[in-house]
C-alpha cells in the first residue's frame, strides 16, 4: 500500500507548547514521522509519500522562516546518512519535487547548496535499500507536477496520454489512501495520484498522531469500497 501523508498543524502544535520557533516545531514533527515509518511496515505500508515543503510555503513564508527550515532539513539529511532506523528497515529514499527551485531557493537564501548536497547524498546512500520506499515532497506542488510531466512529453516528442504523463511525474505510484492530519484539505498534494484515494482527517495536531490512529484508518481502508471512479 502507497499512503500519502500530509503533517499539517505545526504552527498550532508551537503556540500550544510555547515553542519559540516554527523550526523548533519542526524538529518534533521530524521525531513523530520516524516513528510513523516504523509503524508503516506492520500494517503492510511499503510507500509513504510526506508532503514535507510546498512550492507555496517556499514562496509566500518570509526568508528567515524558510532559511530556519532549509536548515533543519538539510541537517536531518546528513544525519540519515547514519541513523540505524532507516538502515535496518532498509529504507529508500527518493526527493520528489522542483529540485530546480529548491535548489535556487537555497542559493538564494542560505547562499549555498548544503541542502541540496545532503538530499542527493541521502537518495544516493539509500538507492539500493529494497525497504519501505520514502518520498520526500520538497518543493512539491501537484499542479506544477503535473505541468513538470506534460513539459517532459513536450520536450520527447510523446503524444499525452494518462500513461505518459504518469511515468513522468515526481512521485510514480497511485496512493491508495491519503492522511491529514489537523485540517479538511488537500493543498495541491498528489493531485494525479489521488484520483481514486480514499481520504482520511484524522482531528489532531501531527506531533500528536499515534499509531493507533494509523491502525483505525488502515482497518477502514481495508473495509472501503473502492469504486475506481465506477
Amino acid at each position: 500500500m502507497h499512503v500519502g501523508i500530509i503533517p499539517d498543524g505545526n504552527r498550532r502544535y508551537m503556540r500550544k507548547k510555547g515553542i519559540g520557533s516554527l523550526a523548533e516545531s519542526y524538529q518534533s514533527g521530524i521525531s513523530r514521522f520516524y516513528d510513523l515509518l516504523q509503524w508503516c511496515p506492520k500494517y503492510g505500508i511499503n510507500e509513504v509519500t510526506i508532503y514535507a515543503l510546498s512550492t507555496e510555503n517556499i514562496k509566500e513564508r518570509g526568508d528567515n522562516e524558510i532559511k530556519a527550515l532549509f536548515k533543519v532539513f538539510s541537517e536531518h539529511a546528513k544525519k540519515a546518512l547514519t541513523d540505524q532506523r532507516i538502515k535496518e528497515a532498509k529504507i529508500r529514499i527518493k526527493i520528489c519535487g522542483d529540485i530546480d527551485y529548491l535548489t535556487q531557493k537555497s542559493n538564494e537564501i542560505t547562499g549555498n547548496t548544503e541542502l541540496i548536497e545532503n538530499l542527493r547524498a541521502l537518495e544516493k546512500h539509500t538507492e539500493k535499500n529494497d525497504g519501505l520506499r520514502l518520498n520526500m515532497a520538497l518543493a512539491y506542488g501537484g499542479r506544477q507536477e503535473i505541468v513538470f510531466a506534460a513539459s517532459k512529453l513536450a520536450q520527447k516528442g510523446l503524444p499525452i496520454t494518462e500513461e505518459n504523463i504518469q511515468s513522468n511525474l515526481w512521485v510514480k505510484d497511485n496512493a491508495d489512501f491519503i492522511i491529514r492530519t489537523s485540517e479538511k484539505r488537500i493543498s495541491n498534494f498528489l493531485l494525479w495520484q489521488s484520483a481514486y484515494s480514499e481520504i482520511y482527517f484524522i482531528d489532531k495536531l501531527w506531533q500528536e498522531i499515534t499509531e493507533d490512529d494509523l491502525a483505525k484508518v488502515v482497518s477502514e481502508f481495508k473495509q472501503s469500497d473502492r469504486r475506481f471512479g465506477r
